[in-house]
């Protein structure tokens, strides 16, 4: 070998370890992306705990397929769709071997394995194994009928992976979504309202609404009578806590009215302050200081209206109004 070829080769060598050592430096500061952070993003262990619990909390059993597994207490409404469709589909396929709960570091570093919080399930690892360095299409025989039916619930899947790709796994992302159901003109509480997310009802009770739900993209439809339908998008990061009000407006028959009264205080004391006044359980304003107060653009239906006054105890009343009523004289007493 001359002299010439072996600085070549030298020089070779040399530059292929510098670039596999800035390849490392670049995957260990997060700036190149491969795997599940590469096309989703969603793995920090502090995020998911603040949404899950720590890892190991709030697990219960489930049977996937035959299998009984751990899996965190938010996915077996999902995972009830998900076996209902891949049963109706008849694929055939044969779910021998199904793991989910397991409290580890991910294969290869980078943090916790979503498994430690009951979020992630591998199916069938010998015929799916784990392919690192795989930027093709994956060695997998689950079908992708399968695939899209768990994918449609909210798991991403780990054939998807471009350079790790995991075909065994998959695993769940979520975010909640709340509020309340508001009156646009008047901005008080729509009490019974139907509600749904993508065409699913979700749970909603005494105006107020709260739902766990696949992260992405979602249509929120709300229907009520006396009100025009709403429907809206909204998108939704992962493991995120998101406060959205909806509004909806009052059709021309639904008219509003007004309650009036007086706030007194129990063995006649004199009234020291404005009290503050609700209407189911929202403030709408504060009372006069001789306690005198008006609640407007009230909608037809049964309502409850409270006073309170700093460490009085609070003071309640019901009421039925009619479309376009004004009711007077509801006199409230706090203090009792």
């Amino acid at each position: 070998m001359t002299q010439k070829t072996k600085v070549i080769i030298l020089v070779i060598i040399l530059f292929a370890g510098i670039g596999f050592g800035l390849y490392f430096y670049l995957r260990l500061t997060g700036i190149i992306k491969t795997g599940a952070e590469a096309i989703i993003g969603c793995q920090n262990s502090n995020q998911i705990s603040n949404f899950f619990g720590k890892p190991g909390a709030n697990l219960v059993s489930y049977n996937l397929f035959g299998s009984d597994i751990m899996v965190h207490e938010l996915l077996p409404p999902y995972l009830d769709h998900i076996q209902k469709e891949v049963n109706d589909a008849k694929t055939g396929y044969n779910f021998t071997n199904i793991t989910s709960y397991n409290n580890r570091s991910k294969v290869g570093g980078g943090g916790k394995s979503l498994h430690s919080w009951g979020i992630a399930i591998d199916i069938n690892p010998d015929s799916n194994p784990y392919q690192p360095g795989n930027y093709g299409p994956p060695q997998s025989d689950i079908p992708i009928q399968i695939v899209n039916i768990f994918k449609k619930y909210g798991f991403a899947w780990g054939g998807d992976w471009p350079g790790e790709r995991d075909p065994m796994h998959f695993e769940w992302y979520g975010a909640e979504i709340g509020g309340s159901v508001l009156d646009k003109l008047s901005n008080q509480k729509i009490l019974t309202v139907a509600t749904d997310v993508d065409g699913t009802g979700s749970p909603n009770a005494n105006g107020d609404y709260n739902w766990i739900v696949p992260f992405g993209s979602h249509t929120i439809t709300a229907k009520t009578r006396g009100y025009k339908d709403t429907s809206f998008a909204v998108s939704l990061a992962c493991f995120s806590s998101n406060n959205i009000d909806i509004t909806m407006e009052a059709l021309p028959s639904n008219l509003s009215g007004s309650i009036t009264g007086k706030v007194q205080v129990a063995g006649n004391y004199p009234m020291l302050m404005p009290a503050s006044i609700l209407l189911d359980g929202r403030t709408v304003g504060v009372s006069s200081i001789r306690g005198d107060y008006v609640i407007p653009n009230v909608h037809s239906g049964k309502h409850k209206v409270e006073a309170k006054v700093l460490f009085f105890p609070g003071g309640a009343t019901s009421v039925d109004m009619v479309p376009g009523e004004n009711i007077k004289d509801t006199n409230i007493v706090i203090g009792k």
